[in-house]
């Protein structure tokens, strides 16, 4: 009998869940100076929506690790697209979630 293990994943659920909320407070200081410069008000907000999604992918790595993988990766370029600077610590974790989660098996 072949017995099947399996991996926890709760790192990559941890690292996708810290990246996003890197993410959602990057986006959120974006909102703030969004009085000096009217454009980081809506790119902000669509680091807000790309921390969502990364939060989503995190929860979504038990069930289906590899299109979590992608939809980690997905939100992590998203993020730093959003807000560049303010978006590196966020990135990052939810680049190394994205791809842990593509690579273990």
């Amino acid at each position: 009998m072949v017995e099947e293990v399996q991996n926890s994943r709760i790192l990559e659920l941890v690292l996708g869940i810290i990246g996003s909320i890197f993410g959602l407070l990057g986006g959120l200081f974006a909102i703030v100076f969004s009085v000096f410069a009217s454009d980081l008000l809506y790119l902000g907000i669509s680091a807000i929506l790309a921390s969502i999604v990364g939060i989503i992918g995190a929860i979504y790595v038990q069930r289906s690790p590899r299109n979590a993988g992608i939809i980690l990766i997905v939100s992590a370029i998203w993020l730093l697209v959003s807000i560049s600077a303010y978006a590196i610590p966020g990135t990052v974790f939810l680049g190394i979630s994205g791809v842990l989660a593509l690579l273990r098996r």
